[in-house]
């Protein structure tokens, strides 16, 4: 499989303890490319007391079957039917990767990026208002311009040892997952600078569904 795991930066346990309380881990998203047959999904943890973001799974699913991380664990039934198990893997929201191919499995919550991306603007202002009004004529903290947090594809190295159908997949899934990871890392940033700021409880990237 190509990339799966990268680092999480200036993340630490302690940062976590500071701001996050205990509260269960916020689940992570996935992000799905079908070309063909197959099928890429790579998750992406957005847990903003942890992580500014980072890779945690990535599976290939065709008619042969799975491949990829804990590709034959316990949790991950009914190996012989892709649609079980594509139904398995994606049940948080979903990010679809660009290409004409759709989903190949019904009843799966799928991300509406734009909505998405317009909600964090509207609460990017709404730090900007809740600040002025907490605190009459300081300066605001370094929250950044609402409209300058957005999704954008990155495009990486291409896959080693896939060709095919499997390697488009995998090209365009990993491209819409960095972006996505971009996201949330640019989400958290600005949660965690809310938090310390105006208080509250960190929150996981706030998506919209279609």
């Amino acid at each position: 499989m190509a990339e799966t795991t990268d680092t999480a930066e200036d993340a630490t346990v302690a940062d976590a303890a500071a701001l996050g309380g205990t509260r269960p881990q916020d689940p992570p998203l996935l992000v799905a490319a079908t070309v063909g047959e197959v099928t890429a999904v790579w998750q992406v943890e957005v847990d903003a007391r942890v992580l500014l973001g980072d890779f945690s799974g990535a599976w290939l699913v065709d008619g042969d079957g799975i491949r990829g991380f804990a590709a034959d664990a316990d949790w991950i039934p009914q190996r012989g039917d892709r649609d079980a198990v594509l139904r398995t893997l994606l049940a948080h929201p979903v990010l679809l990767a660009e290409g004409d191919d759709p989903l190949p499995v019904d009843g799966v919550d799928v991300i509406d990026l734009d909505a998405t991306v317009s909600g964090i603007h509207d609460r990017v202002r709404r730090n900007h208002d809740d600040f002025a009004a907490a605190h009459p004529g300081k300066r605001q903290p370094a929250w950044g311009a609402a409209d300058a947090i957005g999704y954008r594809t990155q495009d990486g190295p291409a896959p080693h040892g896939l060709t095919g159908d499997a390697a488009t997949a995998v090209t365009r899934c990993l491209a819409a997952a960095r972006g996505l990871r971009a996201l949330v890392r640019d989400w958290n940033r600005v949660e965690k600078l809310r938090a310390q700021r105006l208080g509250g409880d960190l929150q996981a990237l706030p998506v919209e569904l279609a």
